[in-house]
């Protein structure tokens, strides 16, 4: 001993009374001589009635490539702990001087059966060893491989499908598969129309629900099927309105439910000719419908409703029900839609079956436990997405299994400034040279003279004239395209940017002074006294954003905390996370829980804390 060097052999006696019978005796002494010496040995001789065991150093050139580093011996350490004394590790890979990928062998796959417990290993093995890690786990053949995790990029742009657009259409529908994300391994997830119908997308403001259907709707268009679009808020749409076949993109309510309306009639008239033998399914032509912000669409829709509603109607806009219809049937006569909303609630779907007609599903951003059995039926499912990264999403992928993915991001050709050229570039490779059908516009309907009047008293239109309003090709009647208009002055511009513009109040050498207000003639400047202000308020930490949809701070164990708690990980730096597996038992630990985390930045660990302690969390909150 002292000398330099690893011993060629060792000679070993131990106590009478050792397990030695054991097959784990064997795998126990040699994890402990590895984890001392790091380096490989191999029982060379066992002498049972002398209570000695030989060791020496493996002689195969194939065990010569797996001799020990430092990173493979704390490998080796941390899988021991973690799985037990009959893990071993059988292969170790290296990216550069950073280990990347363990293989470990096992005799405990009854121990590892539990699946909770094997997502604590797995985040054990992430916050003991640099970088992300998961697991693969192969409980047949007791084996895991451990690796480390992919990452996402932050923006990944959208590629352009290579479509033949020298084939009819109604030949390669069966074929359209829309790419609108891709999977941490780079597998590219796609909507197919012809196997599932309709895409539901549900999403929060600000997490990139916009941009992924501007991306569906480029995709669609690249296969030349006809668009219409009901743009539930009115300007997310406007910059596809001359994009390659986008027929329509209706802005106002009353257009909205005018393509609803008629690709209802479009449905239905489809449907006749199937039953009257004129026609079969696979001769129709495929309709992309665009329901965008739903929720809007519908609030809008009730007000604007009641306005228009004459006696005789019906309690409920009439468009509410055939939106739910097209969901339903619009399969068989290929009318395909897009379906989007902030949040998947049951009233929102015309008695909730609407619901259960979009197989295809997109969850963007971070899912409450409530909207994830609304969306998955699942509490857990999507609820823990990293906020902060914009365009990440849950889907269910080729496997019928739900994974987190990045969407593919699609820039709004509106929104495209000046030096932007990467932006531009990428646009146009994805922009098709020409239109396989015209743009078309909506004819608003009308007030009538009332024949029973004397004074030239006008009818208003009503809801079935809004609905049958007549549609033209754009190029006849220019007068009535939007697109046709010139844009304003960069003064007029400028005036209309300011929030007083909504009451006639332009600039002049730049003093507000009150102007007519033009086509709002309901609308007039009222003086009101300002109120004295408020006393400001103690600050409130429940104000904060990283704690919006969650509740007030509360101490409880641990194993009361569940997945989608938000939880204290570091008070001193107010570092916060979502917790993201269901606490358990610490694999390492005997007598700890363990809580593993994941923040809004991606980044994730695991804290280990005494099973009668406390921890910190947020519970979210109940939504109505």
């Amino acid at each position: 001993m002292g000398l330099p060097g690893l011993p060629g052999r060792i000679d070993l006696r131990y106590a009478p009374g050792a397990p030695d019978a054991d097959p784990q005796w064997k795998a126990d002494l040699l994890a402990v001589v590895t984890g001392r010496l790091l380096a490989a040995y191999e029982v060379t001789r066992h002498d049972r009635r002398q209570c000695q065991v030989t060791l020496a150093r493996p002689t195969s050139p194939e065990a010569e490539t797996v001799l020990p580093s430092p990173e493979r011996a704390r490998a080796e350490r941390t899988v021991t702990e973690l799985i037990g004394p009959t893990a071993k590790v059988t292969a170790v890979e290296m990216t550069g001087d950073q280990l990347s990928r363990i293989t470990v062998e096992h005799e405990a796959g009854t121990k590892l059966a539990a699946s909770g417990y094997r997502a604590r290993i797995e985040r054990t093995v992430s916050t003991v060893l640099p970088g992300r890690w998961r697991a693969r786990w192969d409980l047949e053949s007791d084996q895991v491989v451990f690796e480390v995790r992919p990452s996402f990029a932050s923006t990944i742009w959208l590629p352009a499908v290579d479509v033949d657009q020298t084939k009819d259409i109604l030949s390669t529908y069966d074929e359209v598969a829309i790419p609108y994300g891709v999977d941490e391994d780079g597998q590219e997830l796609v909507w197919r129309p012809a196997h599932d119908p309709n895409l539901m997308v549900v999403g929060a403001p600000g997490t990139g629900k916009t941009s992924l259907e501007h991306g569906v709707l480029v995709g669609v268009s690249r296969y030349g099927w006809p668009i219409w679009v009901a743009d539930g808020k009115g300007i997310e749409f406007l910059g596809f309105r001359d994009w390659p076949n986008v027929q329509v993109v209706a802005t106002t309510v009353a257009e909205q439910v005018a393509v609803i309306e008629r690709a209802w009639e479009l449905m239905e008239h489809r449907y006749q000719l199937i039953v009257t033998g004129q026609a079969s399914e696979t001769d129709f032509e495929p309709l992309m419908v665009f329901l965008d912000e739903f929720a809007d669409f519908r609030a809008n829709c009730l007000d604007w409703y009641a306005t228009i509603k004459q006696k005789g109607d019906p309690t409920r806009p009439p468009v509410l029900a055939k939106a739910a219809s097209i969901a339903r049937k619009g399969r068989s006569s290929r009318v395909h839609l897009l379906f989007a909303t902030q949040r998947p609630d049951a009233a929102f779907f015309d008695g909730g079956d609407m619901r259960d007609n979009f197989r295809a599903r997109i969850s963007m951003g971070r899912l409450s436990p409530q909207g994830a059995m609304m969306m998955w039926q699942d509490p857990s499912t999507g609820t823990t997405v990293p906020r902060a990264c914009r365009g990440r999403a849950t889907t269910i992928n080729d496997d019928n299994r739900a994974v987190e993915i990045q969407t593919y991001f699609v820039s709004d050709p509106r929104k495209i400034k000046s030096g932007e050229d990467e932006k531009q570039t990428r646009l146009n490779g994805l922009r098709l040279p020409s239109s396989r059908h015209e743009r078309l516009l909506i004819i608003p309907p009308d007030p009538e003279p009332d024949l029973d009047s004397d004074d030239g008293a006008q009818t208003l239109p009503n809801y079935r004239d809004y609905a049958a309003a007549p549609w033209v090709r754009a190029s006849d009647r220019p007068d009535l395209d939007p697109l046709a208009r010139q844009a304003a002055s960069p003064d007029r511009a400028r005036d209309l940017a300011s929030p007083l513009a909504l009451f006639g109040i332009t600039k002049s050498a730049g003093t507000p002074q009150e102007a007519d207000v033009v086509g709002r003639p309901h609308l007039s400047l009222v003086t009101r006294p300002v109120p004295d202000p408020e006393p400001e308020d103690e600050a409130d930490d429940s104000v904060d954003q990283r704690f919006a949809g969650y509740g007030p701070t509360a101490d409880v164990r641990p194993d009361q905390a569940s997945i989608g708690d938000l939880v204290l990980v570091d008070g001193d730096s107010d570092h916060w996370a979502v917790i993201d597996e269901e606490p358990g038992d610490d694999p390492g630990d005997p007598g700890y829980i363990a809580v593993c985390w994941r923040d809004d930045n991606d980044d994730a660990g695991l804290i280990s804390i005494p099973d009668d302690d406390r921890i910190t969390i947020r519970h979210p909150l109940e939504e109505s």
